[in-house]
């Protein structure tokens, strides 16, 4: 099986390499491509650091370059291309952002051990691995018609994402990989991560579409949660509001701080619409979900 191996740091807009094709794809052929995520897994300090350690976005800027693009053999415009997820690895330390309702600044540090992401002080909750961009090159980058950075969670492995190509190869692009993020993404980042993806590209046999289709295999959601809920006239107010009142069951439930409860709703939180037909009614309801296998260990994350 040929392994594409992630490229170096982005550093910056007159990067060469961005562009440039990093490989040919065979139709029917499985093959694994290492994408750079939010940390670094050689960082040569990364065997010390803890979980929610504060990384400056100066010292250690870097963005993720997606993998790709990658042109597939026989597509040709208005082809649909099927890119089954079949496997994904993460790194051991993704970075998420703290803050919310409203975004924080700061960058920290998420330890990502045994298949649990590890937070401050001493939460841990099992990794949900999903991919947040997946495209093929377009002409009008901005739109969805291609996917891009769609951060959906049904994007993980055993889902088979569906996009019509718009130019010769289709030029396939992924990444932005989380180890968790909640539904939503609610700080703009969940749990950001390298990782190395196990997908198979073939021939779709299309949709009746302009946008992609993604067929699931697994289940996204927890079978047990606990679930806030609010109401208001906007969808924005709506959320906040059952954001703050998963932050209070949580400090309740769980013994622990404002700060660390806002952190972990704002990372793993699933926004969940109810009554979204505000135009009709006047108001939106919203629901935020936490899984219950959420859990405190007793003991901070030791290296």
């Amino acid at each position: 099986m040929r392994r594409f191996n992630r490229t170096p740091h982005y550093t910056g807009p007159d990067d060469p390499e961005i562009g440039e094709v990093r490989g040919m794809l065979q139709l029917d052929e499985t093959v694994i491509i290492e994408t750079i995520g939010g940390a670094d897994n050689d960082y040569e300090a990364a065997g010390f650091l803890k979980a929610g350690q504060i990384i400056s976005g100066e010292s250690h800027r870097r963005y993720a370059r997606p993998g790709g693009p990658f042109h597939i053999e026989g597509i040709e415009p208005d082809d649909w291309v099927a890119i089954e997820i079949l496997e994904m690895e993460v790194g051991p330390y993704g970075f998420y952002r703290n803050g919310g309702p409203n975004w924080g600044n700061w960058r920290c540090l998420a330890p990502v051990r045994d298949g649990l992401v590890h937070f401050p002080p001493d939460f841990v909750v099992p990794a949900r691995p999903m991919i947040g961009v997946v495209q093929l090159e377009s002409w009008a980058p901005n739109a969805i018609d291609h996917g891009g950075n769609m951060d959906f969670n049904a994007i993980q492995p055993g889902s088979t994402v569906h996009i019509r190509a718009q130019k010769p190869g289709g030029g396939l692009y992924l990444g932005d990989v989380h180890a968790r993020m909640g539904d939503g993404e609610l700080t703009g980042a969940g749990v950001e991560i390298d990782a190395a993806i196990t997908l198979r590209v073939s021939r779709s046999p299309g949709f009746p579409c302009s946008s992609p289709v993604v067929e699931t295999t697994t289940v996204v959601e927890s079978t047990e949660e606990w679930l806030t809920s609010a109401r208001a006239a906007e969808w924005g107010e709506a959320l906040k509001a059952a954001w703050l009142e998963m932050v209070a069951l949580l400090i309740d439930r769980y013994d622990t701080t404002y700060e660390y409860a806002n952190m972990i709703v704002g990372t793993i939180g699933d926004a969940r619409p109810g009554y979204a037909t505000g135009y009709r009614g006047g108001y939106v309801t919203v629901q935020i979900a936490v899984t219950k296998e959420l859990r405190r260990t007793g003991e901070p994350y030791v290296p």
